[in-house]
């Protein structure tokens, strides 16, 4: 459905980072995200979208450019700080930066509210609702698993990204960055972890979504953006898109 974009979250520009092997990764990036769309990011693996990830979701410093969500510098904030303001992060690698493999499914996604209420009381974790929210966490995403206090390392991929988004998307973010959301993943999965991308966009959510599978990117973005050697070469609305263009695009051809 077509709907008119919205104010501007994200703007980013002339952003510049290393790699971790203090090569220049991002080469002046600069692109805008209003509420309500999806802007998807293709491109061949190691053109600069992991470092992308990275200093949006404040893991990596920039050498160069400013980001404003909301018409508000925030260059260089950190992870906590970038929770706090409203922009959710579903990282790559779900298994290491985003959920704690010894802990419980439970204990996951309460990661970042388990301060808040209903969860606590003074200084002690409500245990009764803790479960209570997992249990409806479970039964509302389809998470395949006996019990909420299973250890998440015995999840498979589908079942971890589930609860990964369950944890961003109960904080009510109104940015989302999200990278490779369905590598590995069998096709059920995909779809929901699909539809649920596509139900924050009509909750207004401004999106960024980061995917080698151009398929997907077609698919779900209102616009694409195509990274090459840590530049954005071009932007197009998806309703003008062909694979044959955007292909040639990712390889430099364009």
């Amino acid at each position: 459905v077509d709907i008119k974009p919205g104010k501007v979250v994200l703007d980013v520009q002339g952003l510049k980072t290393m790699n971790d092997k203090g090569q220049e990764a991002l080469k002046g990036i600069s692109f805008s995200i209003h509420e309500g769309e999806i802007l998807g990011i293709a491109g061949i693996s190691g053109n600069g979208q992991k470092e992308l990830a990275d200093v949006l979701s404040g893991m990596r410093p920039l050498t160069n450019g400013t980001i404003s969500f909301l018409k508000q510098d925030i260059t260089n904030y950190t992870p906590k700080k970038l929770i706090e303001i409203g922009i959710g992060d579903i990282p790559e690698d779900r298994a290491g930066t985003g959920l704690l493999m010894n802990f419980s499914i439970a204990e996951n996604l309460i990661l970042e509210s388990h301060a808040n209420t209903p969860f606590s009381h003074r200084y002690f974790l409500n245990k009764d609702e803790i479960r209570k929210y997992a249990e409806k966490i479970i039964q509302e995403y389809d998470i395949d698993t006996p019990s909420p206090n299973v250890p998440i390392r015995n999840l498979s991929g589908g079942n971890l990204q589930k609860v990964l988004l369950a944890k961003v998307l109960s904080r009510n973010p109104k940015l989302l960055i999200i990278a490779q959301p369905t590598a590995g993943l069998d096709v059920g999965a995909t779809e929901f972890i699909s539809k649920k991308i596509l139900e924050e966009r009509e909750r207004q959510v401004a999106i960024l979504l980061i995917s080698e599978d151009l398929e997907r990117i077609m698919t779900l973005s209102d616009r694409i953006a195509v990274i090459y050697e840590g530049k954005i070469v071009g932007i197009v609305p998806t309703a003008d898109a062909k694979i044959s263009e955007i292909g040639q695009m990712m390889t430099g051809v364009v």
